[in-house]
């Protein structure tokens, strides 16, 4: 076993999966807001607390489904929180759209009915 491996074990033995699916969650964004634009402290902030609240909502449903279905271990939980952490920035805007137009277009089809 060599170091690494070590301190990662460490790590999820004393804080648990899903802390660490949340750590490598908000390092993802924190390497979002890292190689790209800087938009100021305030937006850079908003944008790590993001990370960090959808690195939680995904270490509690999404990974744990994933890590079911697919027999992932926890290291490739960690590796799924940080990639969501790195694009989730960038990608829940798109999603809220896209949700919200499908969501209202259904309401209408009720109403018309």
């Amino acid at each position: 076993m060599n170091n690494k491996e070590f301190y990662m074990e460490t790590l999820l033995a004393i804080f648990g999966a899903k802390w660490c699916c949340v750590f490598a969650s908000t390092m993802g964004g924190l390497t979002n807001g890292l190689v790209h634009t800087w938009t100021g402290w305030a937006t850079e902030a908003k944008n790590l607390a993001l990370a960090a609240v959808t690195g939680w909502i995904a270490a509690e449903f999404f990974i744990p489904a994933l890590m079911e279905q697919f027999e992932f271990g926890v290291y490739t939980a960690l590796a799924i929180a940080f990639f969501i952490g790195y694009i989730g920035i960038r990608l829940l805007p798109h999603l809220e759209k896209k949700f919200f137009s499908k969501l209202d277009k259904t309401i209408d089809s009720i109403d018309k009915d």
